[in-house]
């Protein structure tokens, strides 16, 4: 027997109360990164060969795992790059810790990436198919996660606040992952392209610069021709589509 759908009720969300979502969220996920890295602390004596071997390994199954996770939301207009994040194009910080005369627990100052190095320590502590290690890879793919939700939202708030949009009704703005979908959704519909179709004629017509009359609270049906695109420069992600573009999915 199939599944009732879920029902989410949305509720109109002025864009300063987004903002002050996103830094509560932001702060969330600052602490939940001190947890991960706090976690498994290191115990002497330990062999450095044995936990460089480790770590390589942790390294992989943790980008395997943080991939999962962002390509789940891979409609985002940027993204988290954890290749650059994370991984190193050489080896060499690691052996100059392998083979220096004293040399503590390591950390990214060493070599390496904190989460990564949390991951390893884990593994060397629990082993790779421990639940406590599985768990702790989950952690850190959904801190990934949320944080390129944060990037896109960020984005989001910067694109509605240039063109004039002071509200949107959504289901739970305290959700990163469903507030970024929702307004995805909302700015890759057809209606929003025609409208922002018929304003950009209607300035057309009447002229640029003209102004236009102050109107009540807008909210997300309710939208002004695009001014400019926002300045803010993250990481791109090559593989999303923009909804502002004119094809023939939007006409």
């Amino acid at each position: 027997m199939a599944g009732k759908a879920r029902v989410y009720m949305t509720k109109s969300v002025h864009i300063d109360q987004l903002r002050a979502h996103l830094d509560h969220a932001k702060e969330l996920l600052s602490a939940e990164k001190a947890e991960i890295l706090k976690l498994y602390p290191l115990e002497s004596p330990f062999s450095r060969e044995e936990y460089a071997f480790i770590y390589v390994r942790a390294e992989r199954l943790g980008m395997r795992a943080i991939n999962r996770r962002l390509a789940e939301i891979a409609w985002l207009p940027m993204q988290l790059d954890p290749r650059s994040e994370i991984l190193s194009e050489t080896r060499s910080s690691m052996k100059r810790w392998v083979t220096a005369a004293l040399a503590g627990a390591p950390g990214s100052e060493e070599f390496g990436n904190d989460f990564m190095h949390a991951l390893a320590r884990c593994g060397f502590a629990r082993g790779w198919d421990h639940p406590d290690f599985i768990r702790l890879a989950g952690r850190v793919a959904n801190l990934f996660r949320d944080l390129s939700c944060l990037i896109g939202l960020i984005y989001y708030c910067t694109w509605l606040s240039d063109n004039s949009i002071e509200a949107l009704d959504l289901s739970d703005p305290t959700d990163l992952n469903r507030t970024a979908e929702e307004i995805a959704i909302l700015l890759q519909s057809p209606e929003i392209y025609r409208y922002l179709r018929a304003q950009e004629q209607n300035d057309d017509s009447a002229g640029v610069g003209t102004n236009k009359k102050a109107g009540a609270r807008k909210s997300s049906s309710a939208l002004k021709k695009k001014k400019s695109r926002p300045i803010l420069r993250v990481i791109e992600n090559e593989g999303f589509v923009d909804p502002f573009v004119p094809g023939p999915a939007a006409v």
